[in-house]
């Protein structure tokens, strides 16, 4: 499974990069990246580990701010993007989240935006962020939303999930959708009941200080059609767990 989601994420790359640096991705420049911000705070002087960084470019807004970034991502193709820009401060590495090349207690900030819902069994992972974490560590976690989430949502799509399906892990096949345009390849969106993380979070040694549920302003929803139809219900959800 590991393997077929590297090669999509190959497959994808290009696409993928094209729509974060031409902004294309709403859900992302209006919503949940500055609640992933909001989520973090200052920054300055912090070792922040990026993990599933994509292109790159919440490593480089948290550089921008003052942080020492780590970016890390199995997707070949994605590293070289992050790699190239030119406004590059950060450090990236082609790496699983699942073995991570890093020492123990490293960083002081573990930052995973839209990456669980691309892990198949993201158990091993938060074992590793909780390996590298020091002491006190906060990880990040922004991921579709596991109640309300389902095909099609960012098209209106809302539907209650049966419990015989909810209380089970669940793999989504789509192409990513974005702004018009449609990507190469397959992607699997996995989504797991809100007791998977709050248990195996608690086993890796971590505590939840937060959950909170990023959502468009009254304002966005009466004065865009855009955000009525694209967010039926809750889409996405951030937790925000402290290591013991």
């Amino acid at each position: 499974m590991a393997n077929l989601t590297r090669e999509r994420w190959e497959a994808n790359a290009h696409y993928w990069v094209k729509i974060i640096r031409e902004r294309r991705d709403r859900y992302r420049t209006e919503l949940t990246d500055a609640a992933v911000l909001d989520a973090i705070g200052p920054c300055a002087g912090l070792r922040v580990l990026d993990a599933g960084c994509g292109e790159g470019y919440f490593s480089r807004r948290l550089s921008g701010m003052g942080a020492d970034v780590t970016g890390v991502d199995d997707a070949q193709g994605l590293i070289d993007a992050a790699s190239s820009h030119p406004s590059c401060e950060a450090a990236f590495t082609r790496a699983s989240v699942y073995d991570l090349p890093m020492g123990d207690a490293q960083f002081d900030l573990v930052l995973c935006n839209h990456l669980f819902s691309h892990l198949h069994d993201p158990t091993r992972a938060i074992g590793e962020f909780a390996r590298v974490l020091k002491s006190g560590g906060r990880l990040i976690l922004l991921t579709l939303h596991p109640c309300f989430y389902i095909e099609n949502s960012e098209h209106g799509a809302m539907n209650s999930v049966p419990a015989a399906q909810y209380f089970v892990p669940r793999g989504i096949d789509q192409r990513f959708e974005v702004d018009g345009l449609e990507s190469p390849s397959l992607i699997t969106s996995w989504l797991r009941p809100l007791e998977y993380y709050a248990g195996t979070l608690r086993d890796a040694g971590f505590v939840i200080a937060d959950l909170r549920e990023p959502h468009p302003t009254e304002e966005q929803l009466r004065e865009d059609p855009w955000w009525r139809k694209g967010f039926p219900t809750a889409m996405f959800m951030l937790l925000i767990a402290e290591r013991r």
